[in-house]
């Protein structure tokens, strides 16, 4: 079974464009965002996908209905493709925090340490780790067994860092670069119930 996974990140928001953490926090996109997502709208433009999904969160319902506008129907809305869960942290910048102890440690080894009141890294992987054992149900339901299928999904910078580094061998969470707007497309292969590719 083999997967096309189109991974676009949302356009940016105010927070992005003020550095500040931005978890679970449900902000909408800047409006000058849509002239930064126009070439992606003409990329897609014409594309079709066996699936379409999409964090359920506001930056990405709005970015999704410009760059691939389609049916609401038609996307599967999914609360864990949203991005880790910042806690008290969400809304501060690095100035902010970075006198504190915990925050360092944070930044130094991020699967170790847990941002207050936030998820931790184990949960973050566990819930995406499931987002992508369950495309393989999805695939099987849906007759996609002998062919390559292509599956579209707007989400956030750290979903798509984790789910290439997930999948891609010998790859690190920090070896991707992400901007606003941006797509990555990843080449997956399933192997005994595992996922495995390229980029």
């Amino acid at each position: 079974m083999e997967l096309e996974l189109i991974c676009i990140r949302h356009g940016r928001t105010q927070w992005n464009k003020d550095k500040r953490y931005l978890g679970h926090t449900d902000l909408g996109i800047l409006p000058e965002s849509l002239m930064e997502l126009l070439s992606l709208k003409e990329e897609l433009e014409g594309r079709e996908f066996h699936q379409v999904f999409c964090s359920d969160l506001k930056r990405c319902r709005e970015t999704l209905e410009y760059i691939y506008p389609i049916s609401q129907d038609k996307v599967l809305f999914d609360q864990r493709l949203r991005e880790m869960d910042f806690g008290e942290w969400e809304g501060k910048n690095y100035d902010q925090l970075k006198e504190s102890i915990h925050y360092r440690a944070w930044i130094d080894n991020p699967q170790s340490v847990t941002p207050p009141s936030g998820e931790s890294w184990g949960r973050f992987q566990a819930r995406l780790r499931g987002f992508m054992d369950s495309l393989v149900g999805y695939m099987k339901e849906n007759n996609h067994d002998n062919a390559v299928s292509s599956v579209l999904i707007v989400t956030h910078g750290g979903v798509i860092r984790q789910l290439a580094s997930m999948m891609i061998p010998d790859s690190k969470f920090w070896d991707y670069t992400v901007d606003p707007g941006s797509i990555t497309s990843l080449k997956l292969t399933l192997h005994d119930g595992k996922w495995r590719g390229r980029v």
